[in-house]
């Protein structure tokens, strides 16, 4: 893969834009994500939204509450499946209801080999900023501290990303709101059934992560790789992918 080469100052203003805080925490407090295998998601519609009613019924479901019981609590759903060698990650923000232009955007990360305290190259970040079908791929490896350690890659030729507003279709929430479309190619990261995974996700200055002691607020650095969570294939399909 070859690194576009970028002055320090575009690299960290993509970190800091992207990237969630580095505070110390459990590695894997959270509970695992259980990727599922689906079907049909060759069928969904890369528009930042939940655009018909089966578009991500076919997908593992995960909800986040942060804040909980209080005025200010925020609900995330995340869904996940892979299917022809794809990821596909849909982040439902379902109580991001005010568009910050730019200030919104969401990171999806998967660590493909043995956690290192240093992002290394088997380390990927994909982000997309709200109202933006143009996704940018990070991968880790960079000497440099500033920038978590993570280089600006040219993105994979099969890579998709759109954040957008999803409401009048949305499985959970028809009041407008921010939602993010993956479909990122598991060859980039290796097939295999257990991963590393971070996700964050900005609302203007709040920042809402999984696992979630990494919240907070902008701008902040990624945290460590040894400190985020994990996803996993049940079934060990995703492995199975390597012999095809």
């Amino acid at each position: 893969m070859k690194v576009i080469k970028l002055n320090l100052k575009g690299i960290l203003g993509i970190i800091t834009l992207c990237m969630a805080s580095l505070l110390v925490g459990v590695a894997y407090a959270d509970e695992p994500i259980k990727i599922t295998y689906s079907g049909s998601l060759h069928l969904v519609q890369f528009d930042g939204e939940w655009t018909f009613g089966s578009e991500w019924k076919t997908s593992s479901y995960d909800k986040f509450w942060y804040d909980y019981g209080t005025a200010y609590s925020d609900a995330i759903i995340l869904r996940t499946a892979h299917e022809d060698k794809f990821f596909y990650v849909f982040i439902d923000y379902l109580t991001d209801f005010t568009n910050d232009h730019i200030a919104d955007r969401a990171i999806v990360c998967f660590d493909g080999h043995d956690t290192s305290s240093a992002a290394d190259e088997s380390d990927w970040c994909y982000a997309v900023s709200r109202g933006s079908g143009n996704g940018h791929t990070l991968q880790g490896g960079s000497p440099i501290y500033q920038t978590s350690h993570f280089n600006l890659v040219k993105n994979h030729p099969d890579f998709v990303a759109h954040g957008g507003t999803s409401g009048e279709n949305d499985r959970y929430v028809s009041i407008p709101h921010a939602a993010y479309e993956f479909r990122i190619p598991i060859e980039q990261i290796g097939f295999q059934d257990e991963y590393g995974f971070f996700v964050q996700v900005y609302d203007g200055n709040d920042v809402k992560t999984y696992p979630k002691e990494f919240s907070g607020k902008f701008p902040q650095k990624i945290p460590s790789p040894v400190k985020w969570g994990k996803i996993v294939s049940p079934d060990h399909s995703i492995s199975k992918y390597d012999s095809q």
